[in-house]
């Protein structure tokens, strides 16, 4: 009997094996029938429990069994049910797709990734409402989009994080409980390693991903404005410094707060310059206030941004604000400004140059000259009684103490009598055509600032006199002029031969700007003493301001135009790369008190500045660390004549160290032919800025053909390490000791720490 009932409970079992498993093919069959009809687009289908229980696992067997294209059919066809007008179906829809995607996101099945966050994000644009699982699928998308952007799939997900961003910010309407989730994830995606990543990217010009690190960095909101942010704070590098100035403003009104919470940290100088530069391309008039406390910052380089910023930002109270800064900001930035302002009319103008006027006894000595004579010339324009008064006062004061050959004086009577003919009438028939009074508007002066202007760069022509006084008022001035020669103030130096001096201030926000790497290393005392001690002179084109071989000992900084310098033996020369705007030379007798190996010649109108080695010794002797700096700096951006001083001199052996050269066809041998090859090459000296090798190719062509082209150099350092330095061929010739072979002198585009390093391999581009 027992084993009678054995033998029945074994049937019964292997009984209801046999119907479980017909049951599943039936059920299979059944599934297989529910997703053809979901397939031709009735997603009413989803209502069946069956159906949507099974429908993820049916997808994955589908990629196992390698439908890849089956399973993708479907998802798609899932994407178009998630945005159903049926809530239900929408629901469903989700739940299928949460189901698939945590089976994805525990196998790692990158494979559907991109069509997974594809549809969910496009459901994110068409959902209305907070539905069942929202949020559960919310944190999926999150992991799926942070593993694709660590895997560098950016291309395919710059679609995506826009619409999460346009979302987040409002762009694209939703509710709140929608927004509010949607901003979660968006912010979750800005980790710190992804943002350092991205940035890095953008930062390499070289770099073909770098449109799509900026439009990620862009679109990644508040926490990547918050990265860049304080990326830009902390970068050493001038060039990172101007990329991400230029992408900040891009990411939008939401790096304000950023921006606010930084500058109550009270951040250095050029921090808050930075910032103030970031703010005015933002372009909204209403956030000067921003800006505004900074108007009377104890740095002029701040000051000058604030105005920059004024003129950028535009609007209808930027003629406002500019009286407000002309009566803060420091007096040696305020010529300028007298010339931006002169170009409007209205008597609040006129008031406020009369205003500075009466406080002409607290303007700074070394400015005051300039100031008062910018003032008398503009205040021609503004036809006041108080003006009669105040110019008939100064007159009256001048004249006493300096003559009647005094400027000021003239200037003074000029505009005296101007403005006493326009208030009796005489003029009133044709000030309408008359084109020397101002009539700018504030919008007309913003159109009439240049592009790219909002760094500091618009001058006014000629000192600021063109277009101030009739051609008879400037003849008449020039009789009595005190501008003197560089020659009548020095008379110990062949630099000082040529040359004008030109007014203290002029250009100067153009010169803090172009030599704002050099001001970064000082502080604001040292910028203020130093910056007075630079002579500003201008030198017309094809005059000779340094001849090879004199022992000058002055530093000149090109703020200005183009100078060619030369050098030459007895029967050979080194053809040598032009200087401009950002260079400077002279640190062969500044530095080392050598002879100058090269001369100097303004190709253009060029103007310098010059710091006397004399003047700078005693500002050094107060200002322990400061002579260091100039010197390093000086390292590292005279390169060449330095390294043509050494080539020249006996006393320092070559390094001798082979280099090899890849010529790409640009070089041609002895008989003419282009060297297509490598070609062998010396190691003769180095330098922080650049170094000088040397070539057996002494075909005639070749000096001209390489000079200015651009270098890749393969740098060994001594730890071990290895760099690929940029440059420029900027020297290329013989010289008479050796003149059978051809020198070359490399300038880097970023100098090195230390000239202890050695070059293998060099690739002209």
């Amino acid at each position: 009997m027992e084993i009678d009932r054995e033998r029945q409970a074994q049937a019964l079992a292997k009984a209801k094996e046999i119907i479980a498993d017909q049951e599943k093919k039936r059920e299979a069959a059944r599934v297989e029938k529910g997703v053809a009809i979901f397939l031709q687009g009735k997603f009413d289908i989803l209502h069946n429990d069956e159906l949507v229980e099974n429908l993820a696992s049916y997808i994955l067997n589908k990629y196992i069994t390698e439908d890849q294209d089956g399973a993708i059919r479907i998802l798609q066809k899932l994407g178009m049910s998630l945005c159903w007008d049926d809530v239900t179906i929408r629901e469903r829809s989700l739940m299928v797709i949460s189901v698939f995607t945590e089976i994805i996101l525990e196998e790692d099945f990158d494979e559907f990734r991109e069509v997974l966050a594809r549809l969910l994000v496009d459901w994110l644009k068409c959902e209305t409402e907070y539905i069942a699982g929202f949020e559960i699928v919310c944190l999926q998308l999150q992991k799926i989009v942070l593993r694709m952007l660590y895997a560098g799939q950016w291309h395919e997900l710059e679609n995506l994080i826009i619409v999460l961003y346009q979302i987040s910010t409002g762009v694209i309407v939703k509710n709140n409980l929608i927004r509010g989730m949607t901003a979660k994830v968006h912010e979750n995606l800005a980790e710190p390693d992804l943002l350092d990543k991205l940035v890095n990217v953008y930062l390499d010009e070289n770099d073909d991903r770098r449109p799509l690190a900026e439009s990620l960095l862009i679109h990644l909101g508040r926490l990547s404005a918050t990265f860049l942010v304080q990326k830009l704070i902390y970068s050493n590098n001038k060039e990172d410094r101007f990329a991400l100035i230029d992408l900040i403003p891009k990411v939008g009104e939401i790096g304000i707060p950023v921006l606010v919470k930084c500058l109550k940290d009270e951040p250095p100088w050029f921090v808050i310059r930075n910032i103030i530069l970031i703010i005015s391309r933002l372009g909204d008039p209403g956030l000067f206030g921003i800006v505004e406390p900074y108007l009377t910052h104890n740095d002029i380089r701040v000051q000058q941004q604030v105005v920059n910023c004024i003129e950028t930002l535009g609007g209808k109270l930027m003629r406002k604000r500019l009286i407000q800064a002309l009566m803060n900001i420091n007096d040696e930035l305020k010529g300028q400004l007298i010339v931006q302002l002169g170009q409007f009319e209205g008597k609040d103008i006129g008031n406020a140059f009369l205003d500075l006027l009466e406080q002409r006894h607290t303007i700074a000595s070394h400015v005051r000259h300039d100031l008062l004579l910018k003032l008398c010339v503009k205040l021609k324009f503004y036809p006041l009684q108080r003006a009669l008064d105040s110019l008939k006062e100064l007159i009256g004061e001048r004249r006493n103490r300096f003559g009647e050959a005094d400027k000021i004086v003239r200037a003074a009577a000029t505009s005296y009598q101007a403005i006493e003919i326009k208030m009796k009438g005489d003029f009133s028939a044709t000030e309408e055509n008359d084109s020397s009074v101002p009539a700018r508007t504030e919008e007309s002066l913003a159109e009439a600032i240049p592009a790219g202007d909002e760094l500091g760069l618009f001058e006014d022509e000629a000192g600021g006199l063109a277009g101030l006084f009739s051609e008879s008022e400037i003849d008449d001035m020039a009789a009595g002029s005190e501008i003197t020669t560089t020659s009548e103030t020095k008379q110990d130096s062949h630099a000082a031969a040529g040359g004008q001096e030109m007014p203290f201030y002029s250009s100067q926000d153009h010169h803090l700007l172009v030599w704002s790497k050099l001001y970064e290393q000082m502080s604001t005392e040292e910028v203020s003493e130093f910056f007075a001690l630079l002579k500003p002179v201008v030198y017309q084109a094809n005059e000779e301001i340094v001849h090879q071989g004199d022992a000058v000992t002055d530093l000149f900084f090109i703020d200005s135009g183009f100078a060619g310098i030369t050098h030459f033996d007895e029967s050979s020369e080194i053809l040598l790369t032009s200087l401009q705007t950002g260079d400077l030379i002279g640190a062969e007798g500044f530095v080392q008190g050598v002879s100058w190996s090269v001369s100097l010649l303004a190709q253009t109108e060029l103007q310098v500045r010059i710091l006397e080695r004399e003047a700078f010794a005693v500002l050094a002797a107060n200002h322990p660390g400061l002579e260091e700096k100039i010197r390093f700096y000086c390292n590292h951006y005279d390169v060449v004549p330095y390294l043509i001083n050494i080539s020249d001199n006996d006393t320092q052996p070559p390094i001798g160290s082979d280099l090899e050269v890849c010529s790409a066809s640009i070089l041609v041998d002895d008989s003419g032919e282009p060297v297509a090859d490598t070609v062998q090459g010396a190691l003769q000296y180095v330098a922080r800025g650049g170094y000088c090798f040397s070539l057996s190719l002494i075909h005639e062509e070749n000096p001209a053909t390489v000079l200015g082209r651009q270098v890749s150099s393969d740098i060994d350092l001594p730890d071990g390490s290895h760099r690929r330095c940029f440059g420029v061929i900027a020297g290329a010739g013989r010289h008479d000791w050796n003149e059978r072979v051809l020198y070359l002198y490399v300038k880097f585009y970023h100098p090195l720490e230390k000239a202890d390093y050695s070059c293998n391999q060099l690739e002209l581009m």
